[in-house]
């Protein structure tokens, strides 16, 4: 039987999740907040040249990664910080095991409510964008 395919990550702006190989090679790019170029990559994973260059080519084509050339290589820089790549992972089966696809149904659920109104959606959208951006900030929330 086919695999189902993941939902995309709607915290990442509906990029796909990376496999668990994917994941392994940006892991190592991320060690590399100012980029790391393909030799050094390819002489960090054991597969053969072929599968390295596929995997760069698919988180490059998810959205994760910059990839610039520079001479002969190629400098991979990543789009999407650790953190963020875990904190949508983690609230997409969040989401999911609640057995809400949206956090404004999670919310809606929540407070024994079928669905919310449109105001109450955008309130739940302004706190959520406030405690984004205090996080970005550096702030806590009182």
């Amino acid at each position: 039987m086919a695999r189902k395919p993941d939902e995309p990550l709607t915290m990442l702006g509906g990029r796909k999740k990376l496999s668990p190989m994917e994941l392994e090679f940006m892991r190592y790019i991320w060690e590399h907040p100012d980029g790391i170029s393909s030799e050094e990559i390819y002489e960090h994973f054991p597969q053969v040249r072929g599968t390295k260059s596929t995997i760069l080519y698919n988180i490059s084509q998810k959205g994760y990664v910059e990839n610039r050339q520079e001479g002969l290589h190629h400098i991979y820089t990543a789009l999407v910080g650790r953190a963020e790549y875990e904190q949508a992972l983690v609230r997409q089966q969040f989401l999911k095991s609640m057995g809400g696809s949206t956090l404004e149904g999670l919310v809606a659920a929540f407070c024994g409510k079928e669905k919310l109104t449109e105001r109450q959606k955008e309130k739940v959208r302004e706190l959520l964008e406030e405690m984004e951006n205090d996080a970005e900030s550096g702030k806590s929330v009182d």
